[in-house]
């Protein structure tokens, strides 16, 4: 199972796709993978660069969704293709993080590691679909080098070694930047998410 093309098939509406995926009708599996294998193809491969990643998490997406279906774990079957939306974002998120924490392991140059993308406040926001508020914070860092690096690193997801030659800094000092303007980050965030609850009152 690879990601490809949706089929362009007469199709059943979400929840008679569900109906029968339950009632053991291998056609309707067959559909359900047509139909959502795009969709969950672009959302894979903007979790991950890894094409073999991509092929092996697309897999795992329609594995675990045919099984929650047979199970009846799809409470609001004419929902399905945000059930299973959630399921490709889920398990990219997990692969993400897996990947993060073992290349923040490898790359420990001169006894500091890259950061993790995944345990500072900047990262939760962006899982949480906050990007518009994390742009407008981050518009709001008075330096310029700031700005760019927070942004290609976590936004553009650019290479890190892209971003040491476009800036002219070495891995350490890449660490280094990168955690003060995290730090930075991190106090201005906070003083906007205080601030909200009041204009909210």
């Amino acid at each position: 199972m690879a990601p490809g093309p949706n089929r362009s098939a007469e199709q059943s509406n979400p929840a008679d796709l569900v109906a029968r995926i339950r009632n053991g009708d291998r056609a309707a599996e067959e559909e359900l993978v047509a139909r959502y294998s795009r969709g969950v193809a672009m959302i894979l491969r903007r979790g991950t660069r890894s094409q073999q990643a991509v092929d092996d998490l697309f897999q795992e997406v329609f594995l675990k969704a045919m099984a929650k279906v047979r199970a009846g774990e799809v409470r609001e079957p004419e929902r399905l293709s945000g059930f299973i939306a959630g399921l490709a974002r889920n398990l990219a998120i997990d692969s993400f993080r897996r990947n993060s924490a073992a290349e923040s392991q490898v790359d420990s140059g001169a006894g500091e590691s890259v950061p993790d993308r995944t345990d500072g406040p900047l990262e939760r926001v962006l899982r949480i679909e906050d990007e518009h508020r994390v742009r407008r914070v981050m518009s709001d860092l008075p330096s310029a080098r700031d700005r760019a690096l927070l942004f290609r690193f976590y936004l553009a997801e650019d290479d890190k070694e892209e971003i040491c030659a476009d800036l002219k800094l070495s891995s350490l000092q890449f660490n280094r930047v990168l955690h003060r303007a995290r730090e930075r980050f991190r106090e201005l965030y906070q003083g906007t998410a205080r601030r909200a609850p009041e204009r909210e009152g």
